[in-house]
């Protein structure tokens, strides 16, 4: 009997202990068309850089979460190979791939945005709960490079929750009840 109590003990403090949940996050960000103007053309027409940010989610915060995977995907138009550079938290994650076009003529059109995808969990060193994640994109170039769209810009996380769950008192009541029925069997057998 002891043995059935302290394998019982043994599973409840494991059980309080917390097991590690992997959530997933997404937030997307419209950037509505910006426009970004590389070279002298920048100073007159369009800005060269654009800042925006990111929502994370409410519970993460690191060291307790630990980062799965996090990325960063941003869609574009007539993205040249200028190394048009993509920052998060001030950090340098990488460049915008080249490519893009969209458009009509007559009965016929194309939407074929450039994609990038950058892997930005080095940025999650440290992380405070409700921080937004800053991106700044720089166009980079010469004239007379042209003119990049940004459409939009989409957040992925993937963390392992490492606060403990809190157990319900209803679950604490019936777990309890189940110890009390288990102590009263073995004071019967050891009574005959």
């Amino acid at each position: 009997m002891k043995k059935v109590l302290s394998a019982v003990a043994c599973a409840v403090a494991m059980g309080w202990a917390g097991s590690a949940m992997a959530l997933t996050f997404t937030n997307v960000a419209d950037l509505g068309g910006v426009k970004l103007a590389e070279g002298p053309v920048a100073d007159i027409f369009y800005h060269e850089s654009y800042n925006y940010s990111h929502a994370t989610p409410s519970d993460f915060e690191v060291p307790w979460d630990v980062v799965t995977s996090a990325t960063l995907t941003i869609k574009g138009y007539w993205i040249d190979s200028e190394n048009n550079s993509v920052n998060v938290e001030s950090t340098y994650v990488g460049t915008l791939q080249t490519g893009g076009e969209y458009g009509s003529f007559l009965w016929w059109s194309w939407d074929n945005p450039s994609v990038t995808t950058l892997d930005i969990a080095s940025v999650f060193t440290t992380w405070t709960t409700g921080s937004d994640l800053d991106v700044t994109i720089t166009a980079n170039g010469a004239f007379p490079d042209g003119i990049l769209e940004l459409s939009s810009s989409t957040f992925s996380l993937v963390y392992e929750n490492g606060t403990a769950p809190v157990p319900e008192p209803t679950t604490m009541l019936l777990f309890g009840t189940g110890l009390a029925g288990l102590a009263a069997v073995g004071r019967r057998r050891r009574q005959n």
